[in-house]
């Protein structure tokens, strides 16, 4: 009697304040990605701002460094404007800034998406929806629960910066390492709200996810101009504009929280407002409930691969280009900026590690470093796709039907390599369009080629998603993006640790040549191609021989 009595008040405890109840499941599953987040920031910024320590002991080396940056067109347009570079808060601010700013918004929009729009999309959201609260309630918990998220990152990103005050030369204050932390954490919330409004007004998490995205690029390029052109006013309609004003551990200025949090409550007003108006599953922006019967596209699985893919492969493309096109109007000023040093090509070279080429070209080679990074993310998010359709049911269509499982997986996989290759091509021509308009002096045929050797990579994150999509379907995109994750980490933590050179081997990115910068190493992307094709080889014959998995 006493046991089932202790039993039914621990059941009791467990399951207390139930209309709270989505606001602890958001948490938890939040939780996760934030403290991985966070941690990458941390080992980042540690270790980037002891290298600099280390390699610019002194004020004179400092100042040469501030002089053959400061003006660095190229360099601001992906840093921001730098101020101060003779100092580690200097430094720090201008370094960490705009770059974890716009990661933290990236991993904000993508999570506030899958837990708004994705869970809804799954079916799991009725469930929580069938307790102890309603629709106004329940996104009010999520966005709750979401904050958790936030709170953690912030956690860590002060944390770093508290240690990073302990290096010699930083004495940082313990007020400016929190504002540092705070404004490092802005980005994160504001497409937070983005996020969360946007899977009020698409219907399903791709779309919301795309405008989401859409919205961030359109923050970004703003920002971008502001900080490379004379319209520096542009900066104060940008939300990420509104972080840069900021000017944390040097000049902060804190009043710029105020329309950063206004943007932020009124966007998770509206999406309050609107959760608690619409019927499950709906949305603003709905999709016409009839509509035009086409059958176009719909004859052989390659044809409906390619009517689904069709719109998110020409917004991928269009993005490679506008970047391709914008970094390469913007070569010609980089090399103009550091020109006028003398010791500009021994500071880029101690910084990036890239080869002692003509400038331009060393920027160049950033410019399809970070061009080959957004077509990775594209192979995988299309790899990932792939998995949807198995668990949406879609396969089960074709299946039915005389059409072999390797037939519809090398369909979809041939669509994904062809739409890599047209991103290579149109972001080199569109690079090389930029870079001659201005004079850059370039070839073609060297930008050509650059582009080329910057798809290799892409090719290899596509046959490690097959892989993941052979053995543990489940895991696709997790496996893909960890890839380029684990990649990314590797070589920025190079730059600041004298890592193990098996260790800096398992970074794909480490194993290509910074193109035009230096010579493409064709013999190491063959191997990566090679290494592809048997990844991708053994995850088909495995997907074949498989059962078909769900969600």
């Amino acid at each position: 009697m006493n046991s089932t009595v202790s039993s039914n008040k621990s059941t009791v405890k467990y399951f207390r304040s139930p209309k709270n109840l989505i606001r602890r499941f958001v948490a938890k599953r939040t939780a996760r990605s934030a403290i991985i987040l966070g941690l990458i920031v941390a080992i980042y910024t540690l270790s980037k701002a002891s290298s600099f320590v280390t390699a610019y002991p002194t004020e004179a080396a400092r100042q040469k460094l501030a002089e053959s940056l400061g003006s660095n067109v190229g360099v601001e347009a992906l840093l921001g404007v730098a101020h101060h570079l003779d100092t580690v808060a200097g430094y720090a601010a201008w370094n960490f800034l705009c770059l974890i700013a716009a990661g933290g918004a990236v991993w904000a929009l993508l999570l506030a998406t899958k837990t708004f729009r994705g869970e809804e999309d799954n079916g799991r959201w009725e469930l929580l929806l069938s307790g102890q609260t309603t629709a106004r309630r329940a996104a009010i918990n999520t966005l709750v629960g979401l904050s958790c998220g936030l709170v953690i990152i912030y956690i860590f990103f002060s944390l770093a910066i508290l240690g990073i005050g302990h290096l010699h030369g930083a004495n940082f204050t313990l007020s400016a390492s929190l504002f540092f932390a705070l404004a490092l954490s802005a980005g994160a919330a504001e497409f937070l709200a983005v996020g969360a409004l946007a899977s009020q007004l698409m219907p399903v998490r791709s779309r919301a996810s795309g405008l989401a995205a859409a919205l961030f690029g359109l923050f970004y390029l703003i920002r971008l101009v502001a900080d490379t052109t004379n319209a520096h006013w542009l900066l104060n309609v940008s939300p990420l504009g509104w972080i840069e004003r900021l000017q944390p551990m040097y000049n902060s200025q804190p009043l710029w929280l105020l329309p950063i949090a206004i943007f932020i409550v009124i966007l998770c007003g509206l999406t309050i407002f609107l959760a608690s108006r619409r019927d499950l599953g709906d949305s603003t922006f709905a999709d016409r409930e009839t509509t035009k019967m086409s059958g176009g596209l719909l004859k052989t699985p390659l044809q409906f691969g390619i009517r689904l893919t069709r719109t998110t492969s020409l917004a991928w493309l269009f993005a490679v280009g506008i970047t391709g096109l914008l970094y390469g109007l913007l070569a010609k000023g980089a090399a103009q900026s550091l020109g006028q040093s003398s010791s500009a090509e021994n500071a880029i070279s101690r910084l990036d590690q890239v080869s002692k080429t003509a400038i331009v070209t060393e920027f160049m080679g950033i410019v399809f470093f970070l061009m080959m990074i957004l077509v990775m993310f594209y192979a995988a998010s299309a790899v990932g796709r792939i998995r949807e359709d198995e668990a949406e049911g879609y396969l089960d269509n074709f299946l039915v039907r005389p059409v072999s499982r390797l037939q519809w997986l090398g369909g979809r996989a041939f669509l994904i390599l062809i739409v890599v290759g047209l991103a290579g091509l149109l972001g080199s021509l569109a690079t090389w369009i930029g870079e001659t308009s201005q004079h850059g002096g370039i070839s073609l045929h060297s930008i050509l080629l650059a582009g080329a050797n910057a798809m290799t990579p892409v090719v290899l994150i596509l046959g490690i998603g097959i892989l993941a999509f052979g053995i543990v379907p489940r895991f696709t995109s997790l496996a893909s993006y960890a890839a380029i994750a684990w990649s990314f980490l590797i070589v920025m933590l190079s730059s600041g640790l004298n890592l193990n050179h098996w260790l800096l081997d398992t970074s794909i990115l480490h194993q290509v040549a910074l193109a035009p910068a230096v010579s493409a190493n064709w013999t190491t992307d063959s191997i990566m191609i090679l290494l592809a094709l048997v990844l991708g080889s053994l995850g088909s014959l495995r997907f074949n021989s498989r059962d078909i998995q769900g969600e």
